[in-house]
């Protein structure tokens, strides 16, 4: 009985600790040129999270089109629309989420994001995450914000 209760104390803390994010790949030069990225995959609930906190350090984000692929326009272009992004960096993330948070955050298994240079394909960063992301009450994680750091430290000044 003792070693059931206590079990069940463990997996309880650890659903509330706080979320944490490393740094897996580091680039071994500076990124340059404007704060812009193309954003690969669907834009989901967390994709627009990282993109909020990227956005406090001064990225914009245009939307990801292959470049090899994406010759002309398909169809009429609108007025203030580009038919390409012209965005030097891509960023990709691969979330696995546990469960929803009641503040609106989420209990990640785990989560890599990607830094990728799209002229030459080379991966510049990578960074993975897994607990409790902002939002989370009461043991909030920086998750989203721990890794918009670390691409904002990769940017040249």
């Amino acid at each position: 009985m003792a070693a059931v209760s206590c079990g069940l104390l463990v997996t309880l803390a650890a659903c509330g600790i706080p979320g944490k994010a490393a740094v897996d790949v580091s680039p071994t030069r500076a990124l340059t040129g404007p704060k812009v990225v193309a954003i690969m995959g669907t834009r989901t609930e967390v994709v627009a999270a990282l993109e909020e906190a990227l956005g406090e350090k001064g990225f914009t984000f245009v939307r990801y089109q292959n470049r090899d692929r994406v010759k002309e326009p398909l169809g009429p272009v609108r007025m203030g629309e580009s038919t390409s992004d012209n965005s030097k960096y891509a960023i990709e993330v691969i979330p696995d989420i546990f469960d929803r948070c009641m503040g609106g955050g989420f209990q990640l298994k785990s989560m890599r994001v990607s830094v990728v240079d799209r002229s030459s394909n080379e991966l510049m960063l990578r960074s993975t995450a897994k607990g409790r992301t902002e939002k989370c009450p009461p043991s909030s994680g920086a998750i989203f914000h721990d890794i918009a750091n670390a691409i904002n430290a990769a940017w040249q000044k």
